[in-house]
């Protein structure tokens, strides 16, 4: 009876001492990544939209200034660059997204790393150019600065496995910050209630709980998507372990192109996945790869949760076989939950109400840093 009675005092200590331990972690995590949160958040609103913000900054850019009944071929396009950049190294073109749209062609030139130019889709003309990895004032510059940003911080290949571990450890952060503020049996009225003519102290804090609360589920799921995007192979990997998952995208691949070897075309390759542009699907573009062997045309199914296409055929350089066609839509349930992830995260499954949910949803991270920082304070004065 005595050791019973011993060890009920301490066990109890010991649930008592569990939720401070928590307001501790989520207080000291909110204050140290708060602002990237806000950051994150507040580009992510802008990027639910940013072709729309981007077409506006810049029509010239986005809009063809002919008209004609087909737009230029991917060989056309890709040589109409290389004819303005004679170094230029073309790694995709991309066909109008709409109609009197322009053609998108990436490439890499002497001092343009990642260079981006729009053609005019009847005649070819350049209708302007950028580097996207720039950082400049101009309007051209805006919509590719704030996707670099949410990307990867300007940080390259690094900074987009930074911004996969703090996804998680901001999904972390949400799911402490939900367990503390979940109410009880039959309270949730008064969890939910926010009532502005009380103290300071009061007010602040049930602004952060109550829209925390309502708001905690899409914050979270942007946070494991983002984790999924900066981390694609690790959360591929988890996925793997639970689910069917197909064919592996990034182990396809043949020997690098040597300078003076020989390979298809860009029309050679539209050409060869031509046959797949069945049941409404349209061709989003054509990209090249040499240093491993591929060209990769992607493909829009009429039913697709990706605006750029979740269809890929994989098409050898060199004898222009088709390697692989990888359609996770149509594939098993790993493939088709890892292709949800992006256009959910992105805005692009879901409609146009899902479009500003996401976008609100990015706002609130500012409103839970400020209200969290007034929390505290206004608590220590108390």
């Amino acid at each position: 009876m005595s050791l019973t009675a011993a060890a009920t005092p301490v066990s109890a200590q010991r649930r008592i001492s569990f939720k401070p331990a928590l307001v501790w972690l989520h207080r000291w995590a909110g204050l140290t990544l708060g602002l990237l949160f806000v950051l994150m958040g507040l580009s992510g609103a802008l990027l639910v939209f940013e072709h729309d913000i981007d077409a506006a900054l810049n029509p010239h850019l986005f809009h063809s200034a002919s008209a004609c009944a087909a737009p230029l071929g991917v060989d056309a396009a890709a040589q109409a660059v290389q004819a303005q950049w004679t170094k230029a190294k073309v790694g995709g073109v991309f066909l109008p997204r709409h109609e009197g749209g322009s053609l998108r062609v990436t490439f890499k030139a002497p001092g343009m790393e990642t260079g981006e130019a729009m053609l005019d889709a009847c005649t070819g003309a350049l209708l302007g150019s950028r580097d996207r990895s720039a950082i400049g004032l101009g309007a051209q510059y805006w919509m590719p600065m704030v996707q670099t940003w949410h990307l990867n911080m300007f940080q390259g290949k690094s900074g987009r496995l930074a911004q996969g571990y703090i996804g998680a450890a901001i999904a972390l952060l949400l799911a402490v910050g939900l367990y503390l503020a979940w109410p009880l049996k039959r309270q949730w009225r008064r969890a939910l209630r926010i009532k502005l003519n009380q103290s300071a102290y009061r007010s602040h804090y049930d602004l952060h709980r109550s829209i925390g609360l309502l708001a905690a589920l899409p914050l979270l799921l942007l946070a494991l998507t983002g984790f999924y995007n900066g981390l694609p192979e690790v959360v591929g990997g988890m996925v793997a372990r639970i689910a069917d998952v197909g064919a592996e995208r990034r182990s396809i691949a043949r020997p690098a192109l040597k300078k003076d070897e020989s390979a298809i075309s860009w029309g050679e390759a539209q050409a060869i996945a031509a046959p797949y542009l069945q049941g409404g699907a349209t061709m989003a573009g054509i990209s090249r790869q040499p240093d491993k062997g591929l060209y990769i045309a992607r493909l829009v199914r009429a039913d697709d949760w990706q605006r750029t296409g979740t269809l890929r055929i994989y098409i050898d350089m060199r004898s222009g076989k088709v390697l692989e066609a990888i359609d996770p839509l149509s594939g098993k349930a790993g493939d088709r939950f890892l292709a949800a992830l992006f256009p959910l995260h992105s805005g692009q499954l879901g409609g146009t109400a899902v479009k500003w949910l996401l976008a609100l949803a990015g706002l609130l991270p500012a409103l839970f840093f400020i209200t969290g920082i007034t929390t505290w304070r206004l608590r220590r004065k108390k």
